[in-house]
């Protein structure tokens, strides 16, 4: 059994629409590493509540959402480029 399969979601919410779209999923690490770097952003970032354009999704090794923390994109963005990834899109459409 693969132990690193756990991770993070990205995903942009378009209310008006009821749409989805992921922007970025990030897998491949420990459970422990996972909820730790999730419970991070909690901290560190103020959460987006009510209507959030974005949220963040912690993954198990199922692909099961266990938590997720309502952010916005621009928050999506300075979030995904400190882990050393990026997330392409527009700020305003």
């Amino acid at each position: 059994m693969n132990v690193d399969t756990w991770g993070l979601q990205f995903v942009k919410i378009n209310v008006l629409k009821n749409e989805f779209e992921t922007l970025l999923i990030l897998k491949g690490v420990s459970e422990k590493y996972a909820k730790e770097t999730f419970n991070r952003i909690k901290t560190e970032f103020a959460g987006n509540n009510g209507e959030p354009d974005c949220v963040v999704d912690l993954l198990d090794e199922d692909d099961s959402i266990v938590d997720d923390f309502g952010i916005t994109l621009s928050q999506a963005k300075s979030i995904a480029s400190l882990l050393g990834h990026s997330i392409a899109g527009e700020e305003a459409q």
